[in-house]
């Protein structure tokens, strides 16, 4: 039985939110702000007087106003995180330079920069010697 997206999505959110809350309030602090959209256009509705626009912004601040509130504390802890006021072990997913700290080369072997010439072709250059007849 697979469940429907948003509510796997919110199923997984408070399980991580239990387990690791600073990670995910950093992480929320990136988020796209969808909530706010949702009630802000239901709070568009009310303010043009639309037929059961008080109701649409009821119904829109009951299903997106925990996730606007998580952003918005999101967006707080993650500003605190930034200035160096909270968590100084703990490095943002999402901003962070390199967090599982690996070299990201993909290809190791090659080298860097030294005109093409692979290990193997270093060795056999050091073995041999080349003389010029100029």
């Amino acid at each position: 039985m697979n469940l429907p997206r948003p509510v796997a999505d919110l199923i997984c959110l408070t399980r991580d939110l239990a387990h690791h809350p600073r990670m995910v309030l950093l992480n929320r602090g990136h988020h796209r702000w969808v909530p706010a959209g949702v009630i802000a256009t239901a709070g568009l509705f009310v303010a043009t007087d639309t037929p059961g626009g008080q109701h649409l912004l009821a119904a829109a601040l009951l299903v997106a106003g925990p996730a606007w509130a998580l952003d918005m504390v999101g967006a707080l802890a993650h500003g605190l995180w930034q200035s160096g006021r909270i968590w100084s072990d703990v490095e943002c997913q999402c901003c962070g330079d390199d967090p599982d700290g690996e070299d990201d080369d993909p290809h190791p072997d090659q080298p860097e920069d030294d005109g093409g010439f692979t290990a193997a072709d270093k060795a056999w250059l050091k073995g041999h010697s080349i003389t010029c007849n100029a």
